[in-house]
């Protein structure tokens, strides 16, 4: 099987797999979900599991049956580096595997992987929370969902997650000069405790055009136009300075959020493709480039974000 037709085949129907099995606890009617027992992992199943992902290889092998009627979470190989802990950030690479014929169906190993907050496992998925929490960064876990377990018709599922790094939750780039910098745009400053940015109220005219400063500079992975991104960001409109949006929160203890690039605005595409992982960038939006022509309240507006880029994963090649 070549690489690109098993990613092919995540994309159609194996991607909720990836991201549900991982995300989710299993699904089940509304007086089995609120069972306690639903949210408790199986004995450990009696297999070994050896397996070689990476972009040239693609091999698995599952020796004993994997059959439980109930989901599970266990760690397969330990890593080497620190204990993960409940508030970390994760980035995850993971494999859907075909248990009955002993295939890797697709993986993003090679693709950058998915962000994971260990705070949203705990909420959906306790079974691969258990298993992440304490173990070593490094460490390859394997998480089983039964038939019917993530929806009704559902095959069995096997992923194999590799816990690849802790992810910082904001912008760990290096500073750029001021002498590099737009003298139209407004200051940002940050929080010392939090290093959630506030933006000054806007002076003079709005920039008629996209406005791109890079206030730091990151040197992870290029962010691609069609990139799945996570970021944490910040919005005031230019006219007043107030803030309409931001996933930092009033209190600066929200986290960061995962986007589809192409599903945002237009601005957002264009000022954030060809950045790289670990900058802050601060833009201005015309409306043109936002909601212009939308039944919107910031249909008028020019738009000011801060949007610290904490990851991005490539996008799985079309067939």
């Amino acid at each position: 099987m070549s690489s690109q037709h098993s990613r092919t085949r995540l994309a159609t129907i194996a991607g909720i797999a990836l991201t549900t099995a991982l995300a989710l606890t299993a699904c089940g009617s509304d007086e089995e979900s609120d069972n306690q027992g639903d949210n408790q992992s199986a004995a450990i199943p009696d297999v070994e599991i050896s397996y070689e992902i990476s972009e040239e290889t693609e091999e698995v092998s599952i020796d004993g049956e994997l059959n439980s009627d109930q989901p599970a979470a266990w760690v397969i190989s330990e890593g080497d580096g620190e204990p993960i802990t409940e508030d970390d950030l994760l980035e995850v690479h993971s494999a859907n595997i075909d248990i009955e014929n002993q295939e890797v169906l697709s993986h993003d190993f090679d693709l950058g992987g998915m962000t994971i907050s260990m705070a949203d496992l705990q909420a959906g998925n306790p079974q691969t929370y258990e298993a992440f929490l304490d173990a070593p960064i490094g460490s390859d876990v394997a998480i089983y969902q039964p038939e019917n377990g993530i929806y009704d018709g559902a095959p069995a599922v096997l992923n194999i997650a590799t816990v690849a790094q802790v992810l910082p939750t904001h912008a760990t780039g290096e500073p750029v000069a001021q002498s590099e910098l737009s003298n139209v745009l407004p200051e940002v400053t940050l929080d010392e405790e939090t290093h959630a940015p506030s933006i000054a109220t806007p002076e003079g005219e709005a920039p008629d055009e996209l406005v791109v400063d890079v206030l730091k500079q990151g040197d992870g992975r290029e962010v691609q136009p069609d990139s799945k991104v996570t970021i944490h960001y910040r919005g005031v409109s230019w006219s007043n300075g107030e803030e309409f949006d931001s996933s930092w929160g009033p209190d600066n203890t929200g986290s960061p959020i995962s986007f589809d690039l192409q599903s945002l605005i237009v601005g957002w595409q264009e000022g954030l493709a060809g950045q790289q992982v670990g900058s802050q960038v601060l833009l201005s939006v015309p409306p043109e480039l936002g909601y212009g022509g939308q039944d919107h309240e910031l249909a008028e507006e020019t738009l000011v974000f801060v949007i610290d880029i904490v990851h991005s994963a490539d996008p799985m090649p079309a067939e």
